[in-house]
């Protein structure tokens, strides 16, 4: 019997030393490491064991018992740091903590080593036989030992069961697997210290982690338990506002994200095992553009469009084991892209009416803030020009302004702005820098505009104080200048600054150097943004300039946002005449919060 378990325990460390080498091998990460510091621990643990229950004299039986507590104290330390690394804490893993574990694992074998204390932890009784299954007596030692270790493991454990719930379905199969490798050789360890039926007089300890070990590893380079990925792709996945369909290869649902059930108005449990065609009609897939697959869905009276995305899934084997379905909702951009294709392609129809079109009928409504804008047509009106006007919201804290001149009058010039405004509206977004739109939209009329026009704006991303933001919190705006004159903002001091950096006009270069800029507007303060025909409005020689701009700004700083506006456009028209030579547009921004103006 005894040979029988010896050679079994032998066995066990053998296969848990090579799993470790192999796991060491395999894998660099801390977690590698840790885990492979815990087989190690569990293989001497193994080792130590088979060779006390294989020889006869009690003295070698307790030496070989004494030396297999290197891997018992080492064992609960490692697991420990493994759940730390594996739920994403690794920052907590520090060389103090590591010094920490490490002081009661020593103190436990200084007391095992030395003579005059070693019974307290363990100790054979004189007239053990050695041909019979060990009986050890466990001192009062043994019991803190025993504690602090079960300890160890619970919190780990506990630890490791919370992270678990955060998992997505499809990652807690793992994770249980994971779990019950731990469990199971802690309950048999607990069983034989409590002297439990049978188990009191074998400790199945390190058998069982020999089973348990191959399915950590199988799930470390199978499953890739041993990796974050788990975690930070479920927190990834369901919180993406795109649907995500997991298929299997019959093409039923096997997993969903929030978004694909608020998509599919059915719950979870209803949509997994279902048919992702039986939900959701996929015949209207269709090419459109660059933008690849796009999927009508009409709800009601208005009609949905979505980008589609699927992605095979293969197993080890390389077959396919099933399909990565995303929808994402385009709906706003395609209709944005729609209008500027239409722009473009009846440019001529449209001509009269682009004019109108060349600012908005009605600024938005921004907190805290006052807008106002000018739009002056060349001459007497009746020529098209290039410059235009826009402001809108990017969502419910962040807004956008464009303003621009397109090179050149007429129909062309005229097509050209508008399609550069509505480009802007479709690519510009809350996350998206003003100097990354530009140059996205630099591509599309690279690619789109036949006619060698040229165009310069000021980009501009908008950010009120939100409500609950104390008194005094500035306006936050950055700025990207596509070859454009440097805005004018009038500080509380009465200095006038200009701002921005200069950066390339759009539609001459595939590359543009462009840059984005921060600034701020306290309570009170302005910004001024306008195009040539204000700086070039002419008396004889002179120019009108930025210099009276700024002189006028600075003289009228207690007007509201509109009446400075006015005073600018007065002043140009006394200092040139009424019939302007270049379009003109201006957009006056004050950071109103709830100041008192005179």
């Amino acid at each position: 019997m005894l040979t029988l378990l010896a050679t079994l325990m032998a066995g066990a460390g053998l296969v848990l030393a090579a799993l470790a080498a192999y796991v060491a091998w395999r894998r660099g990460t801390r977690m590698g490491w840790s885990l492979a510091v815990l087989l190690v621990a569990v293989a001497w643990w193994g080792t130590a064991y088979s060779v006390e229950l294989s020889v006869d004299e009690v003295a070698a039986k307790g030496f070989w018992g004494d030396l297999k507590y290197a891997g018992i104290v080492t064992l609960a330390p490692a697991w420990l740091v493994f759940v730390l690394q594996y739920t994403g804490r690794g920052r907590l893993v520090t060389r103090r903590l590591v010094a920490l574990l490490t002081v009661p694992a020593i103190a436990a074998l200084v007391v095992l080593a030395l003579p005059a204390t070693h019974d307290l932890v363990r100790s054979y009784p004189a007239t053990t036989p050695g041909d019979d299954l060990p009986i050890v007596e466990s001192g009062p030692a043994f019991w803190v030992i025993f504690g602090y270790n079960n300890l160890l493991l619970v919190g780990a454990t506990v630890l490791f069961l919370a992270s678990m719930v955060s998992l997505a379905r499809t990652y807690r199969r793992m994770a249980l697997v994971l779990l019950a490798s731990a469990l199971l050789p802690w309950a048999a360890n607990i069983l034989h210290n409590l002297e439990v039926g049978w188990f009191a007089r074998i400790d199945l300890t390190p058998f069982a982690f020999t089973i348990t070990g191959g399915l950590l590893v199988w799930g470390l380079f199978e499953e890739r338990l041993v990796d974050l990925a788990p975690l930070a792709r479920s927190a990834v996945v369901e919180s993406m506002a795109d649907a995500v369909f997991v298929l299997d290869a019959f093409g039923r649902i096997v997993d969903v994200n929030p978004s694909a059930v608020a998509l599919a108005d059915r719950s979870r449990f209803e949509l997994v095992g279902r048919r992702l065609r039986d939900l959701v009609d996929l015949s209207g897939l269709a090419e459109v553009g660059p933008d690849g697959l796009v999927l009508g869905d009409r709800g009601g009276d208005d009609l949905r469009t979505f980008d589609v995305s699927q992605q095979p899934l293969h197993d080890v084997a390389g077959r396919t084991a099933g399909e990565l379905v995303v929808l994402r909702e385009m709906t706003d951009r395609v209709r944005d892209q729609e209008h500027l294709q239409q722009a473009l392609e009846d440019r001529s129809r449209v001509a009269a009416t682009l004019q109108a079109s060349m600012v908005p009928t009605r600024l938005p409504e921004i907190p805290r803030c006052e807008l106002a804008s000018r739009y002056v047509p060349a001459g007497d009106g009746g020529e098209i020009g290039g410059d235009f006007l826009d402001v809108f919201a990017l969502d419910d804290q962040t807004w956008a302004f464009v303003l621009g001149d397109v090179s050149g009058k007429g129909a062309e010039a005229a097509a050209v702005s508008a399609a550069t405004r509505y480009t802007v509206r479709a690519l510009a977004g809350p996350r998206s820098s003003p100097a990354t739109t530009l140059r996205e939209v630099n591509a599309v009329l690279q690619a789109q505009t036949e006619s060698e026009r040229h165009c310069t704006l000021v980009h501009g991303r908008l950010r009120p104080p939100a409500a609950g933001d104390a008194p005094g919190t500035p306006v936050r705006i950055t700025l990207s200048l596509a070859g454009h004159h440097w805005p004018l903002v009038l500080r509380t001091t009465g200095k006038v600054e200009e701002v921005g950096m200069l950066g390339t006009a759009l539609a001459l270069f595939d590359d543009p150097e462009l840059h984005d800029s921060d600034v701020e507007l306290a309570p009170g303060e302005v910004l001024c943004v306008f195009t040539d025909g204000l700086l070039e409005a002419r008396r004889g020689r002179d120019q009108f300039g930025s210099d009276r701009v700024a002189d006028l700004m600075r003289e009228h700083s207690d007007l509201s946002a509109d009446d400075m506006a006015g005073v600018v456009l007065d002043a140009v028209r006394a200092f040139h005449g009424d019939e302007l030579v270049d379009d003109l547009a201006m957009l006056v921004v004050r950071h109103d919060d709830g100041d008192v103006r005179a």
